[in-house]
Parts: structure tokens; sequence; C-alpha cells
């Protein structure tokens, strides 16, 4: 279930998810998702980071989309601490993640490690 939807700085859209369930009468595994569908475009990459070869080449591995996704959860919360446990993992990571994934460079730098990753 989507919690919220944050329109960064760096103009794309941070997703934060429950995916909270419950696991006995009273208890939960509460956890808390966070991704962001990034378009791949070439205004990713300022300047001369990649070439047009090399852009091509990076759609040709990845498609046109890539995806950031964070995920942490908390095991055997009770029913009633459920909440405010989902709302302190937002927090948390808003607080300490949030100005990173909202640079204008995390995007094109999340592309490129994915990219990385596909061809080695």
């Amino acid at each position: 279930m989507i919690y919220k939807k944050i329109e960064l700085e760096n103009n794309q859209t941070l997703v934060i998810s429950d995916m909270s369930r419950k696991i006995s009468a009273d208890a939960y595994v509460v956890i808390m998702k966070a991704n962001m569908e990034i378009k791949i475009e070439k205004q990713l990459f300022p300047g001369d980071m990649i070439s047009d070869f090399k852009f091509e080449d990076i759609i040709a591995t990845l498609g046109d989309t890539a995806t950031y996704e964070y995920m942490i959860e908390r095991n055997f919360i009770m029913a009633k601490a459920k909440d405010e446990v989902f709302e302190t993992l937002v927090k948390t990571f808003l607080d300490n993640l949030g100005q990173y994934v909202a640079n204008p460079k995390f995007p094109g730098k999340l592309v490129l490690k994915e990219y990385k990753d596909q061809i080695k």
C-alpha cells in the first residue's frame, strides 16, 4: 500500500510503501519500502559524462528505466505499536537518505552503477 509519494528536487518521484503483514493474532512484521523508477534519459548525464554511443549501450543493456529500491523491516511488532514503528522507519529513512536520493546527480549515478553491474 502506497503510504506517500514525494516529488524530489531532482525531478524524480520517491514512493514510500507500507508492506507490513500480520504474523500472529497481535503482531506484525513492519516493512517500509522506498522506491524510485528512473526514466533513463540523456539529461541524467550532464556535460560529457557519457558519449552518445555509451548512452545507446546503456539503453540496450538496461532498457529505458532503472529502479532504486530500499527496504527495511522490524519483526514481531505488537499491533498497537505498528503505526508508530512504521512512521519511525519512514522518518529515519528520510532523515538519513532523503537528501542523498534527492541529489540531482543520484539518478545518473544509479543508472551508471546498474549498467556497470550488468556488464561485469
